[in-house]
Parts: C-alpha cells; structure tokens; sequence
C-alpha cells in the first residue's frame, strides 16, 4: 500500500513536472489518480481547471470522481449551476460534496437549496445547508440559526451564531449573549461577529466587556465588532476603556481611531455611584438642566479659567474647575472637575 502511494505520488510529480494537469487528467491510470489530480486543480485556485473538473462532476464514472470535483469546484469558487445540478440529481455522497462546495462558495443563488439541505435525511448534507445558509440568510431563516444553534456540531453551531447577525436579527440577541462568555474562544469570537452586527446597545455592552480581554485574538475581534457602529455610540465606550487600560497594547490603534471617528480632544466620564446634575452656569446655585448617570460620558466642550470652592454632601470643601461639556444628545452644561475623570481622546 505504502509503496503503490509512493509510486501514485512520484506519477503525479512527473505529470507536474512534464505537462499540464489537464494532460496529467486525460491520461490518468485509475479512479485514485484522477481524484489527486482534481484535488491538485482544486487546490490550484487556477480558472484555467473549471471546465475539466466541471465535465468530471457531470460525467466522471465513479461517485468518488464526482464527489471529488464537487469539492475542487468549491475550492475554484466555481461551477455554481453544475453543483446545483448535481445535488439535485447525484448519489448522496456527490450530494454532500456539492452542498459543502456551495456552502464555502456562499452564493446567493444557492439560498433556497440551501434551505431545502435542511430538512435533508443525511446529516452532512443539513450541518453544510446551516454554513451556506449563514452567508446568503434573510431574516425569515432566524429561526433556522435559533435551532441549529443547539445542534451538537460545532462549526454548524458557529455558522449558526454568525447567520443570525448577518441576517440582522437584532431581537435573537438573548440566543447568542451567552456565548460570549463561553470557555471555548471560537464561540466568543463568532459572538462578537453577530455582536457587531447586531448594533445594539446591549451587543455593545457585550462587546465593551471583552475589548480589555489578555487574549489579542478576541480583544482584536472586539475592537472590529465595535467598527460597525455610529461614532456617537461608539466614542463612549473607547473613551471609557482608555480610562480603565490606560496600558492596553491597542491604545494607539484606539487613539487612531477615535482621531477618525473626529472625536472631540477630551472627554469627561461622570464619576459618581448615581447621578451627577448637569448646571445651565459654573455655580452649585445654577438651574439644573437634567441629570447624568454615573460612567456616562460626555464632551468636554471648555474649561472656566479659575478654580472655584464648593461643599460636597459631607460638608468637607472642594476646590477644581467647572468644565463645559455636551451630553450626547447636545445638551450643554457645566459640570464641577471634583465630579468628572477627564479622558484626551488622543
């Protein structure tokens, strides 16, 4: 066995060496040649080896030959129209060639074959309909996702999670939150894709949590999640992870980014366990013009140039500047520096 292995590779190495793969096709001994030498083509990416592999998947006379031409053609991103041919009307395991094939090409044309590979009795052939599904979906397949979610095959279960942000699905966000703090890192990063996707305040609070994370592969995901987003929902929660990771190694990047976003030089984040009145002047006395809840941010807009005294709840006193800032709803007031933790946004 080893040796006739040795003797198929050494063959094919001549056919390299001596002419085309084409060539190498036309005169190959036996079914196990022919199959390497469409994995060849399939592994080429070459344009040039469509037609031949397509005309194995419609004539090759073994169902190994044409399961073998369906996956080349998914691997030359070609061939759609033959690959739904053959999985209509071929043998089962040419069929789930052709479906995996479809599903890594991820064309929308194969949207409703893959919805029918669904409810197909081979369970390769439903776990392939799943990942094609995940790139082509529209928002009626959420509840498609929603199942497959809880299927006991993992890359299914990823593509799963993926499908329901591509396809927006804003309201199955409670099905895919959970795997954010999951153990195995592949769920948390496909949670952040959908994260990102979903543009929401609670995927973004999701997101937030894991910017920070030691692992750069996850905390590079979040900050590409957090792309997605409007700049103004955004700003506040990079101004807020500046503050606490002042030695995060994606600071400059951040720095980078905010100065895109065209974000204000500083920011103020509200520090204080409730809420914080925000002062139509820079007195205590002033009008109130609403309320900001702790951690919020705002825009720091000016600085008074003078210090001013005021007594805190404690009576103890307290000396800062007041600052001019702008809520994110373009509100302007004042707010005493006792009260704030000033960010530069770069």
């Amino acid at each position: 066995m080893k040796k006739g292995f040795t003797f198929l590779i050494f063959a094919l190495s001549f056919h390299l060496y001596a002419g085309d793969l084409k060539d190498a096709l036309k005169t190959a001994a036996d079914d196990a040649e022919k199959i390497s030498i469409l994995s060849e083509m399939g592994k080429s990416g070459e344009s040039k080896y469509v037609k031949p592999v397509t005309e194995q998947l419609e004539k090759g006379e073994s169902s190994k030959i044409r399961a073998q031409a369906a996956t080349s053609l998914g691997d030359l991103k070609a061939g759609i129209n033959e690959l739904h041919k053959a999985y209509e009307n071929d043998d089962v395991y040419v069929r789930e060639s052709a479906i995996d094939a479809l599903a890594r090409i991820g064309n929308a044309k194969s949207q409703s074959y893959f919805e029918k590979g669904i409810k197909d009795k081979s369970e390769k052939i439903r776990f392939s309909s799943v990942q094609g599904l995940s790139k082509v979906g529209r928002s009626g397949n959420a509840p498609i996702f929603r199942n497959a979610i809880e299927w006991k095959d993992k890359p299914t279960q990823l593509a799963a999670i993926r499908g329901l942000g591509n396809i927006n699905a804003w309201d199955e966000w409670k099905y895919v939150k959970p795997f954010c703090t999951n153990p195995d890192k592949d769920f948390v990063m496909a949670c952040l894709y959908s994260a990102g996707k979903f543009k929401t305040d609670e995927s973004l609070a999701a997101i937030e949590g894991l910017l920070p994370s030691p692992d750069t592969e996850i905390s590079k995901e979040a900050f590409d999640a957090i792309s997605n987003f409007k700049p103004a929902q955004v700003i506040p929660t990079l101004i807020r992870f500046k503050k606490t990771n002042p030695n995060h190694p994606n600071l400059a990047d951040l720095s980078a980014n905010l100065k895109k976003l065209k974000a204000a030089k500083q920011y103020a984040i509200i520090n204080v366990s409730d809420r914080l009145n925000l002062r139509s002047k820079a007195n205590e006395r002033s009008e109130v013009i609403t309320g900001l809840p702790g951690n919020a941010v705002v825009e720091i807009v000016s600085r008074e140039p003078r210090k001013y005294i005021i007594t805190n709840s404690k009576g103890e006193e307290m000396e800062d500047f007041w600052y001019q800032v702008k809520t994110s709803d373009g509100k302007k007031g004042f707010l005493f520096g006792e009260y704030i933790h000033v960010v530069d946004s770069y």
